[in-house]
């Protein structure tokens, strides 16, 4: 016989059925079973000595029927027919026995005895369905007995032709079955399926081969009642070759569909792959619908559920679904689920999907569980999975991970070549991607913006590439927050930036100014990191295009060459100018030089002295560093500084200076002048641990006391990191060596700080010496530091005393020292040793005295005359 069940409820359409949409689908099915028994019901009173049992020994078949309708029914062989699932047992064998030994009421009634409590307990099917299978066997019985009643009576057949009596009554009975099941399968959809009766009737064969068999059995049992015994014998290893061969042949189909559900993701791609998977899954598995639930690490993001089926899941809250099936599925097995579990946190999860029976795996990434696959209520008369079909789901599951691990692994690959896998900004080839599809754009205008940071590699350097990590990824953070959802912000490498903004219709002319400003603004403002304060600064180079280019290459190359002016020139934002690239091939040749320079010691340093105002003693001299090239001449220190920093040897530079420092104040000591030298520290050199006891060293080699080197430091050198340019301030201090903050007034610290510093010395930069004559401020600024430095017993420092005028008024606003041209210009270290030798401090003294504006006079004069005619003596600068 045969049974089946409905898949789940289809959107309405015009059909025959349309009007039942009114009504639930199991009252549906309960109406359609209550006709079947009521059309049953008048077969069987039609039915001629329906109650009326043939004149033999009943009990036995009775009971026997019983059981043998019982085994039947639980050892059924299930065959799937697309989503509907149908049943086929030997039930026809026993009911042709009933026809023939019990009254067709008896019949019926052993029927329900025996595959009633198999359906229900066995087979665990609901209640609905056991009693619509009960209600068309009730037909099928009445209608092979009114065949067999109505043609043999009560009589058993004795002839070839006598017997396709009940053959032809149990084949009409199935052909009840093959026209009642596609219309309960209607019935529940409420949708007309003609296609239904033809896919029914390919499993009806089994019928007729079952049928044909209990003839023969039959017509041998009459002769002799032992024969049937033998008839069972072949039978029962038949049905078991057919179990076997099912099996089998299932597995095969698994194979099958394995394969079909692979193929079907590797067409698809992301979200398509996992959608096809499902719609692929619901069929193999013939479930009523299925789904994946990704579980999040984010604990802020939630989990999401992709679901199949007639939307079955569209208003799940997925976290708790997803908590629950995690908790569930800890062990990572394929795991059943059913309503009749004691666990009270299955049952909420069922009720939480609406279902009463649910098959759950997990899918799993690269290194963890990323989600859990599940289907819920399985179509056709078996509820529950057979092991094979767990085994079927494990592999689809193991199946859909390796496919989302590629996916995710293709989208990391893709994602990681485009962006920079620190900051998550594009890289410079997703960079060069946008910037050429906007030049194609001729509609479309903007700015190429360069930005490097400056003082970066000192915090790398000194703090550790986690913290200089940190910094980069708050610039990143910046740079968005001050850019629109047009513009695009990347980053090309190491602390190197890049923007694209794009010019809008609604910008005024100067709108790309306003935002640069606010940029630039937004790059210097103080960033706190770990419990440590930074100013950092930023060199912005702007090219806009198409004015300025048209190709990408150019348009980058050209605001890479602002970025480097502003850098040099220290001037914030930098827009290109083709004067700039003039300068570019000379800048290429000092960088590739400067490097190899060092190392050959090319470089050399000159001494500018400095003298008491007081006293008009010479108190000592600074070392400034120089360098000649072979092809471009005299090279300003602020022009390879630079450029030494950026191939990250100005370490080598310092000690290189302080080494020469050392050698020219043991000259000084040696011939009767001890005078300290002082040299200039850069902003990295405060972040070296190293360099006292590199100093240290230095001295020791040269034989000079610690007492004859000073070092100056600008304030924007320890803003990088104040803790640790004090600890090796206070080292220094320590060895015996003076420390002096150069270019006061110029830098960007707090002066509520200036009290920490271990320094000795203030010195007064040159900028406001040069206003003096005609800048009040300037005058004012001059006289708060000398206050200052007094307050905190400091000495101060006149730089840049070029004339009488300038000399007079520091003199008035009490500095203690000058240093400048109006002494002497920068000199080798031999010349130095002439003029001290020259030097007659009366000439300072009398020039305080008398206010004299003229030149110096005697030989002070000559040699101040003979410095300033040397033109390889050094730059108008006095670092």
């Amino acid at each position: 016989m045969s049974d089946s069940t409905g898949a789940a409820p289809a959107a309405t359409t015009r059909s025959p059925f349309a009007s039942l949409q009114r009504i639930s689908p199991t009252f549906r099915v309960l109406l359609y079973a209550a006709a079947l028994a009521a059309i049953g019901a008048v077969l069987l009173f039609s039915t001629p000595g329906f109650d009326s049992t043939p004149e033999r020994d009943w009990a036995l078949p009775f009971f026997g029927l019983v059981i043998a309708f019982g085994l039947a029914e639980a050892t059924a062989l299930h065959v799937e027919i697309r989503k509907e699932s149908h049943s086929l047992s030997l039930s026809g064998i026993p009911m042709m026995f009933g026809l023939l030994y019990l009254s067709p009421a008896m019949l019926a009634l052993a029927y329900l005895l025996g595959s009633a409590p198999t359906m229900l307990w066995i087979r665990k099917s609901d209640m609905v369905k056991t009693t619509w299978n009960s209600c068309l066997f009730f037909a099928e019985v009445a209608l092979a007995a009114f065949i067999v009643r109505t043609v043999l009576g009560e009589a058993l057949p004795s002839t070839v032709f006598e017997w396709l009596v009940p053959l032809g009554a149990v084949l009409a009975a199935e052909l009840l079955s093959l026209l009642a099941v596609p219309v309960v399968i209607m019935v529940v959809d409420a949708k007309f399926r003609p296609n239904l009766f033809a896919d029914v009737g390919q499993s009806q064969i089994l019928a007729a081969l079952a049928g044909t068999f209990t003839v023969t059995a039959l017509s041998a049992s009459i002769a002799d009642p032992y024969m049937v015994f033998y008839a069972f014998v072949p039978l029962v290893g038949i049905g078991a070759l057919l179990r076997s061969g099912g099996q089998l042949t299932q597995r095969y189909k698994n194979l099958q569909q394995l394969h079909s559900f692979t193929r079907a993701l590797t067409n698809e791609r992301g979200a398509r792959s996992v959608d096809t998977g499902l719609a692929q899954l619901v069929h193999i598995m013939r479930t009523n619908s299925a789904g994946l639930l990704l579980v999040s690490n984010d604990d802020e993001q939630a989990s999401t559920v992709r679901a199949l089926v007639d939307d079955a899941f569209d208003d799940l809250d997925a976290q708790p679904i997803a908590d629950l099936l995690v908790g569930l599925l800890e062990d990572g097995s394929v795991t059943q689920l059913a309503a009749d579990d004691p666990r009270p946190e299955v049952r909420t999860l069922l009720h939480h999907l609406g279902a009463t029976k649910v098959l759950a795996a997990p899918v799993l990434g690269e290194v963890d569980r990323v989600g859990v696959l599940f289907v819920s209520d399985r179509l056709g008369m078996r509820r529950d999975f057979s092991s094979d079909e767990l085994r079927l789901f494990g592999s689809l599951a193991r199946t859909l991970s390796a496919r989302m691990s590629n996916d995710h692994l293709v989208a990391r690959l893709e994602t990681q070549a485009q962006h920079d896998g620190l900051t998550g900004l594009p890289n410079r080839l997703n960079f060069e991607i946008a910037l050429t599809s906007s030049l194609a754009n001729q509609d479309q205008s903007g700015v190429v913006v360069m930005v490097d940071l400056d003082r970066f590699k000192e915090i790398n350097d000194s703090l550790g590439h986690e913290t200089g990590d940190k910094l980069l990824i708050e610039i990143g953070r910046r740079l968005r927050s001050a850019t629109r959802s047009t513009d695009m912000v990347a980053r090309l490498g190491g602390d190197e930036f890049a923007m694209l903004l794009m010019h809008r219709d609604t910008d005024g002319p100067g709108d790309f100014t306003c935002r640069l400003d606010d940029i630039h603004e937004s790059l210097v403002a103080k960033v706190e990191l770990d419990g440590i304060t930074f100013e950092i600064g930023a060199s912005v180079g702007v090219a806009q295009w198409p004015e300025q280019g048209t190709d990408s290459a150019t348009v980058m190359h050209r605001a890479d060459t602002a970025m480097y002016q502003a850098k040099r020139n220290q001037l914030g934002v930098v827009w290109y100018s083709p004067e700039l690239d003039s300068d570019a091939p000379r800048r290429l040749d000092l960088y590739l030089s400067a490097r190899a320079a060092l190392e050959n010691e090319d470089f050399y340093i000159h001494l500018q002295p400095k003298v008491s105002l007081s006293t008009g003693e010479i108190t000592g001299a600074e070392a400034l560093v120089r360098w000649i090239h072979p092809a471009h001449g005299q090279v300003s220190p602020a022009e390879f500084v630079p450029l030494l920093a950026q191939a990250g040897v100005t370490g080598m530079l310092s000690r290189f200076v302080v080494r020469r420092a050392a050698e020219a104040a043991a000259l000084l000591r040696d011939h009767g002048y001890p005078m300290p030298v002082a040299v200039n520290l850069t902003p990295r050199d405060l972040l070296d641990p190293a360099l006292p006891n590199d100093v240290a060293m230095l001295l020791r080699e040269a034989g000079v006391d610690p007492e004859l080197l000073h070092v100056e430091i600008t304030e924007d050198a320890m803003v990088v990191d104040f803790e640790t340019s004090i600890t090796v301030l206070s080292r220094l201090r320590a060895l015996g060596v003076s420390v002096a903050i150069d270019d006061f007034g110029t830098g960007y610290s707090s002066l509520q700080h200036l009290h920490r510093l271990p320094v000795d010395q203030l010195k007064i930069d040159q900028s406001f010496i040069a206003r003096l004559s005609h800048d009040s401020s300037a005058e004012a600024i001059v006289r708060a530091s000398v206050n200052l430095a007094t307050d905190l017993s400091l000495t101060t420092v006149a730089e840049g005393i070029e004339d009488n005028h300038a000399l007079r008024i520091v003199a008035e606003l009490g500095c203690r020292e000058i240093q400048g041209f109006l002494l002497s210009r920068p000199v080798p270290a031999a010349d130095l040793l002439r003029w001290v030798r020259e030097w007659d401090p009366a000439w300072l003294l009398s020039r305080l005295e008398d206010r004299q504006l003229g030149a110096p006079a005697g030989s002070n004069s000559r040699r101040a005359d003979k410095c300033s005619s040397d033109a390889t003596s050094g730059l108008a600068i006095s670092r």
